[in-house]
Protein backbone atom coordinates (compact mmCIF):
# COMPACT_ATOMS: atom_id res chain seq x y z
CA UNK A 1 0.00 0.00 0.00
CA UNK A 2 1.66 3.05 -0.68
CA UNK A 3 0.05 6.22 1.30
CA UNK A 4 -0.58 9.79 0.01
CA UNK A 5 -0.59 12.60 2.54
CA UNK A 6 -2.41 15.74 2.49
CA UNK A 7 -1.56 17.54 5.73
CA UNK A 8 -3.54 20.90 6.66
CA UNK A 9 -2.71 22.95 9.89
CA UNK A 10 -4.38 25.69 12.16
CA UNK A 11 -1.69 27.46 13.72
CA UNK A 12 -1.70 28.78 17.43
CA UNK A 13 0.71 31.96 17.01
CA UNK A 14 0.77 32.01 21.08
CA UNK A 15 1.61 35.31 22.15
CA UNK A 16 1.70 37.31 18.70
CA UNK A 17 -1.08 39.09 16.49
CA UNK A 18 -2.40 35.57 14.14
CA UNK A 19 -2.42 35.95 11.11
CA UNK A 20 -5.56 36.46 9.04
CA UNK A 21 -7.05 32.86 7.82
CA UNK A 22 -6.19 30.88 5.54
CA UNK A 23 -8.69 30.36 2.70
CA UNK A 24 -10.86 27.38 3.31
CA UNK A 25 -11.25 24.06 1.93
CA UNK A 26 -13.21 21.18 1.58
CA UNK A 27 -12.18 18.62 3.82
CA UNK A 28 -13.55 14.94 3.50
CA UNK A 29 -11.96 13.80 7.05
CA UNK A 30 -8.74 12.45 7.93
CA UNK A 31 -7.33 9.44 9.66
CA UNK A 32 -4.92 10.63 11.94
CA UNK A 33 -4.34 14.01 13.90
CA UNK A 34 -0.85 15.41 14.25
CA UNK A 35 -0.34 18.12 17.09
CA UNK A 36 3.12 20.15 16.52
CA UNK A 37 4.67 22.64 19.04
CA UNK A 38 7.63 24.65 19.47
CA UNK A 39 6.61 25.14 23.28
CA UNK A 40 5.90 29.09 22.10
CA UNK A 41 3.29 28.48 19.31
CA UNK A 42 1.35 24.91 18.02
CA UNK A 43 -0.30 24.24 14.94
CA UNK A 44 -2.80 21.11 14.40
CA UNK A 45 -2.52 19.06 11.26
CA UNK A 46 -4.99 16.62 9.76
CA UNK A 47 -3.37 13.76 8.05
CA UNK A 48 -5.35 11.29 5.12
CA UNK A 49 -4.20 8.04 3.35
CA UNK A 50 -4.83 7.37 -0.28
CA UNK A 51 -6.49 10.92 -0.91
CA UNK A 52 -8.85 12.65 0.22
CA UNK A 53 -9.37 16.18 0.95
CA UNK A 54 -8.59 18.16 4.00
CA UNK A 55 -9.18 21.94 5.61
CA UNK A 56 -7.44 24.37 6.69
CA UNK A 57 -9.14 25.80 9.83
CA UNK A 58 -8.66 30.02 10.86
CA UNK A 59 -5.61 30.45 12.81
CA UNK A 60 -6.35 30.44 16.40
CA UNK A 61 -4.54 30.33 19.74
CA UNK A 62 -5.04 26.87 20.99
CA UNK A 63 -1.65 26.48 23.55
CA UNK A 64 1.43 25.78 23.68
CA UNK A 65 1.68 22.63 25.24
CA UNK A 66 -0.43 20.38 23.25
CA UNK A 67 -1.51 16.84 23.74
CA UNK A 68 -4.14 14.97 21.71
CA UNK A 69 -6.99 12.07 22.54
CA UNK A 70 -9.53 10.39 21.11
CA UNK A 71 -12.24 8.45 22.49
CA UNK A 72 -15.75 7.34 21.01
CA UNK A 73 -14.60 8.70 17.89
CA UNK A 74 -14.25 12.34 19.33
CA UNK A 75 -11.09 13.99 18.87
CA UNK A 76 -8.96 16.73 21.56
CA UNK A 77 -6.66 19.00 21.88
CA UNK A 78 -5.74 19.32 25.27
CA UNK A 79 -3.75 22.86 26.03
CA UNK A 80 -1.90 21.26 29.42
CA UNK A 81 -0.50 25.00 30.50
CA UNK A 82 -3.68 26.92 29.94
CA UNK A 83 -5.49 24.01 31.30
CA UNK A 84 -8.28 23.62 28.34
CA UNK A 85 -9.19 21.23 26.28
CA UNK A 86 -10.43 22.11 22.65
CA UNK A 87 -12.98 19.13 21.13
CA UNK A 88 -11.78 19.09 17.41
CA UNK A 89 -13.42 17.92 14.20
CA UNK A 90 -12.53 15.23 11.47
CA UNK A 91 -10.31 18.17 10.31
CA UNK A 92 -8.60 19.31 13.02
CA UNK A 93 -10.63 22.50 13.98
CA UNK A 94 -11.72 23.45 17.14
CA UNK A 95 -15.41 23.59 17.27
CA UNK A 96 -15.83 23.66 21.59
CA UNK A 97 -13.65 24.43 24.61
CA UNK A 98 -14.03 23.23 27.99
CA UNK A 99 -11.68 25.36 30.60
CA UNK A 100 -10.82 23.12 33.70
CA UNK A 101 -8.71 24.83 35.83
CA UNK A 102 -10.49 25.80 39.09
CA UNK A 103 -10.40 29.33 40.29
CA UNK A 104 -10.54 27.91 43.96
CA UNK A 105 -6.92 26.61 43.50
CA UNK A 106 -4.08 28.69 42.79
CA UNK A 107 -2.10 25.56 40.73
CA UNK A 108 -3.12 25.34 37.19
CA UNK A 109 -4.90 22.22 36.31
CA UNK A 110 -2.74 20.45 33.72
CA UNK A 111 -5.29 18.22 32.33
CA UNK A 112 -3.90 15.42 30.61
CA UNK A 113 -6.01 13.50 28.64
CA UNK A 114 -9.92 13.05 27.86
CA UNK A 115 -12.63 9.99 27.84
CA UNK A 116 -15.73 10.21 26.75
CA UNK A 117 -18.57 8.24 28.88
CA UNK A 118 -21.76 6.69 27.03
CA UNK A 119 -23.32 9.70 28.82
CA UNK A 120 -20.78 11.78 26.71
CA UNK A 121 -19.79 13.57 29.74
CA UNK A 122 -16.12 13.96 29.31
CA UNK A 123 -13.38 12.66 31.87
CA UNK A 124 -10.33 14.57 32.41
CA UNK A 125 -7.20 13.83 34.94
CA UNK A 126 -5.94 16.73 36.69
CA UNK A 127 -2.57 16.25 37.06
CA UNK A 128 -1.73 19.21 39.48
CA UNK A 129 -4.95 18.75 41.10
CA UNK A 130 -4.96 15.09 41.95
CA UNK A 131 -8.32 14.58 40.92
CA UNK A 132 -10.68 13.87 38.04
CA UNK A 133 -12.99 16.40 36.53
CA UNK A 134 -16.40 15.15 35.17
CA UNK A 135 -17.78 17.67 32.28
CA UNK A 136 -21.65 17.52 31.58
CA UNK A 137 -24.24 19.89 30.30
CA UNK A 138 -21.61 23.09 31.26
CA UNK A 139 -20.93 22.31 34.52
CA UNK A 140 -17.78 20.52 35.87
CA UNK A 141 -17.61 18.06 39.13
CA UNK A 142 -14.83 16.31 40.78
CA UNK A 143 -13.81 13.11 41.95
CA UNK A 144 -11.18 13.64 44.67
CA UNK A 145 -8.07 11.01 43.92
CA UNK A 146 -5.72 13.33 47.02
CA UNK A 147 -6.24 9.92 49.41
CA UNK A 148 -3.99 7.56 46.97
CA UNK A 149 -0.70 10.01 47.94
CA UNK A 150 0.52 10.83 51.18
CA UNK A 151 1.65 14.03 49.69
CA UNK A 152 -2.17 14.65 48.39
CA UNK A 153 -1.37 13.67 44.91
CA UNK A 154 -0.88 11.06 43.08
CA UNK A 155 -0.47 12.52 40.01
CA UNK A 156 -3.53 11.06 37.51
CA UNK A 157 -2.25 11.08 34.03
CA UNK A 158 -3.98 9.06 31.95
CA UNK A 159 -7.43 7.50 31.33
CA UNK A 160 -9.34 4.92 28.98
CA UNK A 161 -13.17 4.22 29.73
CA UNK A 162 -14.27 0.91 28.99
CA UNK A 163 -17.78 -0.69 28.01
CA UNK A 164 -17.54 -3.94 30.05
CA UNK A 165 -19.83 -7.01 31.40
CA UNK A 166 -20.59 -4.97 34.28
CA UNK A 167 -20.98 -1.45 32.45
CA UNK A 168 -18.95 1.43 31.62
CA UNK A 169 -15.64 1.77 33.92
CA UNK A 170 -12.39 4.19 33.67
CA UNK A 171 -9.36 2.95 34.09
CA UNK A 172 -7.06 5.97 35.78
CA UNK A 173 -3.14 5.56 36.44
CA UNK A 174 -1.89 7.34 39.04
CA UNK A 175 1.97 8.19 38.75
CA UNK A 176 2.22 8.40 42.39
CA UNK A 177 5.37 10.94 42.19
CA UNK A 178 7.49 12.46 44.76
CA UNK A 179 6.58 16.28 44.89
CA UNK A 180 9.56 16.67 46.61
CA UNK A 181 12.65 15.07 44.78
CA UNK A 182 11.99 16.49 41.30
CA UNK A 183 9.00 14.19 40.42
CA UNK A 184 10.89 11.26 40.88
CA UNK A 185 9.52 7.80 40.88
CA UNK A 186 10.08 6.22 44.72
CA UNK A 187 6.91 4.42 45.41
CA UNK A 188 4.75 1.53 43.40
CA UNK A 189 2.28 3.53 40.69
CA UNK A 190 -1.41 2.34 40.39
CA UNK A 191 -4.04 1.68 38.78
CA UNK A 192 -7.92 2.75 39.63
CA UNK A 193 -11.18 0.82 38.00
CA UNK A 194 -13.93 3.78 38.51
CA UNK A 195 -18.06 2.46 37.77
CA UNK A 196 -18.56 5.49 35.83
CA UNK A 197 -22.73 5.20 36.80
CA UNK A 198 -21.93 5.98 40.32
CA UNK A 199 -18.15 7.25 40.36
CA UNK A 200 -17.21 5.31 43.09
CA UNK A 201 -13.65 4.03 42.90
CA UNK A 202 -14.13 -0.25 42.78
CA UNK A 203 -10.46 -1.00 42.76
CA UNK A 204 -7.06 -0.28 43.42
CA UNK A 205 -4.36 -2.28 41.78
CA UNK A 206 -0.96 -1.84 42.18
CA UNK A 207 1.19 -1.61 38.73
CA UNK A 208 4.00 -3.85 37.99
CA UNK A 209 6.00 -1.09 36.49
CA UNK A 210 6.47 2.60 38.16
CA UNK A 211 5.72 6.28 36.19
CA UNK A 212 2.89 5.32 33.65
CA UNK A 213 3.87 8.06 30.94
CA UNK A 214 2.07 9.03 28.32
CA UNK A 215 -1.64 7.53 27.27
CA UNK A 216 -3.42 4.02 28.08
CA UNK A 217 -3.22 2.09 24.63
CA UNK A 218 -6.72 -0.63 25.05
CA UNK A 219 -6.32 -3.46 22.63
CA UNK A 220 -8.08 -7.22 22.53
CA UNK A 221 -8.56 -7.09 26.04
CA UNK A 222 -5.73 -5.43 27.22
CA UNK A 223 -4.65 -1.83 28.56
CA UNK A 224 -1.13 -1.09 27.70
CA UNK A 225 1.24 1.08 29.35
CA UNK A 226 4.67 2.68 28.53
CA UNK A 227 6.21 2.30 32.31
CA UNK A 228 10.06 3.66 32.37
CA UNK A 229 10.27 4.30 35.90
CA UNK A 230 13.24 6.83 36.30
CA UNK A 231 14.67 7.97 33.15
CA UNK A 232 18.12 8.36 34.17
CA UNK A 233 18.05 4.45 34.54
CA UNK A 234 17.61 1.74 31.78
CA UNK A 235 17.88 -1.53 34.19
CA UNK A 236 14.63 -1.35 36.37
CA UNK A 237 13.12 -4.12 37.69
CA UNK A 238 9.73 -2.31 37.57
CA UNK A 239 9.49 -0.99 34.32
CA UNK A 240 9.28 -1.65 30.59
CA UNK A 241 5.88 -2.67 28.48
CA UNK A 242 2.97 -3.29 31.33
CA UNK A 243 0.06 -5.34 30.18
CA UNK A 244 -3.12 -4.57 32.47
CA UNK A 245 -6.19 -7.48 32.12
CA UNK A 246 -9.35 -5.08 32.11
CA UNK A 247 -11.18 -8.68 33.09
CA UNK A 248 -9.48 -9.95 35.78
CA UNK A 249 -7.83 -6.63 37.37
CA UNK A 250 -4.60 -8.31 36.80
CA UNK A 251 -1.38 -6.68 35.64
CA UNK A 252 2.07 -7.60 34.34
CA UNK A 253 5.45 -6.42 33.15
CA UNK A 254 5.23 -7.80 28.93
CA UNK A 255 8.32 -6.62 28.01
CA UNK A 256 11.19 -5.85 30.45
CA UNK A 257 13.44 -2.13 30.39
CA UNK A 258 16.27 -4.32 30.78
CA UNK A 259 15.49 -6.07 27.64
CA UNK A 260 14.57 -2.88 25.29
CA UNK A 261 18.00 -1.37 26.56
CA UNK A 262 16.00 1.73 27.67
CA UNK A 263 13.35 3.26 29.01
CA UNK A 264 9.90 3.30 27.40
CA UNK A 265 8.14 6.81 26.43
CA UNK A 266 5.21 6.23 24.26
CA UNK A 267 3.86 2.53 23.51
CA UNK A 268 0.87 1.42 20.48
CA UNK A 269 -0.16 -1.70 20.05
CA UNK A 270 -2.34 -3.79 17.09
CA UNK A 271 -2.71 -7.25 17.40
CA UNK A 272 0.63 -9.01 18.01
CA UNK A 273 2.73 -6.31 17.14
CA UNK A 274 3.64 -3.79 19.94
CA UNK A 275 6.03 -0.60 19.00
CA UNK A 276 7.75 1.44 21.70
CA UNK A 277 9.80 4.89 21.55
CA UNK A 278 12.29 4.82 23.96
CA UNK A 279 14.70 6.98 25.88
CA UNK A 280 18.43 5.55 26.56
CA UNK A 281 19.96 6.48 30.17
CA UNK A 282 22.54 9.48 28.57
CA UNK A 283 22.64 12.29 31.01
CA UNK A 284 20.96 15.06 29.70
CA UNK A 285 20.49 13.42 26.70
CA UNK A 286 18.23 10.77 26.97
CA UNK A 287 18.10 10.00 22.77
CA UNK A 288 14.77 8.13 21.68
CA UNK A 289 14.73 5.22 19.15
CA UNK A 290 11.99 3.13 18.26
CA UNK A 291 11.90 -0.72 18.34
CA UNK A 292 9.00 -3.25 17.67
CA UNK A 293 8.30 -6.33 20.26
CA UNK A 294 5.60 -9.45 20.35
CA UNK A 295 2.68 -8.67 21.91
CA UNK A 296 1.72 -12.48 22.93
CA UNK A 297 5.01 -13.48 24.17
CA UNK A 298 6.67 -9.97 25.27
CA UNK A 299 10.19 -10.82 22.74
CA UNK A 300 11.80 -8.06 21.44
CA UNK A 301 11.98 -8.13 17.75
CA UNK A 302 13.63 -4.93 16.96
CA UNK A 303 15.74 -1.97 18.91
CA UNK A 304 16.17 -0.05 16.77
CA UNK A 305 13.59 0.55 13.95
CA UNK A 306 14.62 3.94 14.17
CA UNK A 307 17.25 5.87 16.13
CA UNK A 308 19.03 6.71 17.79
CA UNK A 309 18.44 9.89 17.99
CA UNK A 310 20.96 12.85 18.77
CA UNK A 311 18.76 14.06 21.85
CA UNK A 312 15.35 13.28 23.56
CA UNK A 313 14.25 17.48 22.25
CA UNK A 314 15.73 15.90 19.00
CA UNK A 315 14.01 12.80 18.85
CA UNK A 316 10.85 10.65 18.38
CA UNK A 317 7.19 11.29 19.78
CA UNK A 318 3.85 10.79 18.88
CA UNK A 319 2.68 7.22 17.37
CA UNK A 320 -0.08 5.93 16.20
CA UNK A 321 -1.54 3.11 13.70
CA UNK A 322 -3.49 4.18 10.59
CA UNK A 323 -5.63 2.32 7.67
CA UNK A 324 -7.00 -0.36 10.22
CA UNK A 325 -3.94 -1.23 11.73
CA UNK A 326 -1.62 -1.59 8.55
CA UNK A 327 0.38 1.90 8.76
CA UNK A 328 2.05 3.28 11.65
CA UNK A 329 2.68 6.86 11.75
CA UNK A 330 5.92 8.33 14.09
CA UNK A 331 6.68 11.78 14.68
CA UNK A 332 10.17 12.97 14.60
CA UNK A 333 11.83 16.17 15.91
CA UNK A 334 15.27 16.78 14.42
CA UNK A 335 14.71 19.04 11.94
CA UNK A 336 15.34 17.88 8.20
CA UNK A 337 16.10 20.46 5.42
CA UNK A 338 12.10 19.81 4.05
CA UNK A 339 11.36 20.03 7.97
CA UNK A 340 10.38 18.04 10.72
CA UNK A 341 9.43 14.35 9.02
CA UNK A 342 6.61 12.39 10.25
CA UNK A 343 7.59 8.67 9.33
CA UNK A 344 4.91 5.92 7.81
CA UNK A 345 5.70 2.52 8.44
CA UNK A 346 3.69 -0.59 6.76
CA UNK A 347 3.24 -3.54 8.57
CA UNK A 348 3.76 -6.20 6.45
CA UNK A 349 3.23 -9.19 8.67
CA UNK A 350 2.77 -9.88 11.95
CA UNK A 351 5.04 -7.18 12.85
CA UNK A 352 7.38 -6.30 10.37
CA UNK A 353 7.67 -2.65 9.38
CA UNK A 354 8.78 -1.06 5.94
CA UNK A 355 9.18 2.36 5.51
CA UNK A 356 7.08 3.71 2.97
CA UNK A 357 8.67 6.65 0.87
CA UNK A 358 6.03 9.28 1.12
CA UNK A 359 7.40 11.24 4.31
CA UNK A 360 5.71 13.99 5.18
CA UNK A 361 7.08 17.22 6.80
CA UNK A 362 6.16 20.13 8.77
CA UNK A 363 6.93 23.18 10.14
CA UNK A 364 7.07 22.56 13.81
CA UNK A 365 8.23 19.80 15.75
CA UNK A 366 5.57 16.78 16.20
CA UNK A 367 4.41 16.01 19.68
CA UNK A 368 1.09 13.89 19.56
CA UNK A 369 -0.28 11.80 16.84
CA UNK A 370 -3.82 10.32 17.26
CA UNK A 371 -5.68 7.92 14.72
CA UNK A 372 -9.46 8.48 14.26
CA UNK A 373 -10.16 4.88 12.87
Amino acid sequence: MRARWILAASLAACGTEPPPPRPPQACGGSDALVALSDYASSEVGVVSLDGGKSVSAPYVDLGKDPALAVSRGRAFYVARLEGTVFELDACGKPKAQTFLNDPARKVAANPQDVAVAPDGALWVPRYNLGDLAVVQGGSTTSIPLSSYDADGNPQPSAIRIVDTAAGPKAFVTLERLDDADQLRSKQPSQMLRIDVATRAVEAVVTLAGRNPFNTIVEDDGGLFLAMPGNFAEANEAEAGVERFDVATGTTRLLVREADLGASVAEVTVRGRCGVAILADATPTVNRTSLATFDVQTGAVLDKAVIGPSETFDKGLRGLAWTAGGRVLLVGDRARQPAGYPIHAFEKVDACTLHALPDTIFVGQKPVSVRSLG
